[in-house]
């Protein structure tokens, strides 16, 4: 994702972005916010204008994977470490961007360090 896209990400339908990043951008959004129930008939009529069946498929399967292994890392504090294929296990320090864009979203981590 560039600069751009991350910043679309609170203004998706007004941001300007290729129809097809965008209703991707969408389609994650609703997966995730109310657990794929806004994905309905009008929704995926709009989302087949510009994918396949087969892409929508990877998408979601792809969306969910993505899904469940942040949850997993988060119920049980595991955070992927850049460095070869070990973990840690703990709290991240997360860039202060980050942090803010999910408190915006309402989100808190619910490992989060007092100190930040």
């Amino acid at each position: 994702m560039d600069e751009r896209m991350v910043s679309a990400i609170h203004d998706l339908e007004g941001a300007e972005l290729e129809p097809r990043v965008m209703l991707a951008m969408m389609f994650v959004e609703r997966w995730v916010r109310d657990d794929a129930r806004s994905i309905d008939e009008t929704f995926f009529t709009k989302l087949l204008e510009h994918f396949s069946e087969r892409e929508l498929v990877e998408l979601a399967i792809t969306t969910g994977t993505v899904e469940l292994s942040h949850k997993f890392n988060t119920a049980f504090a595991v955070i992927p470490r850049h460095d070869g294929d070990t973990y840690e296990v703990g709290t991240p320090g997360a860039p202060q961007h980050m942090r803010d864009h999910l408190s915006s979203l309402g989100i808190k981590s619910p490992r989060a360090k007092e100190d930040d």
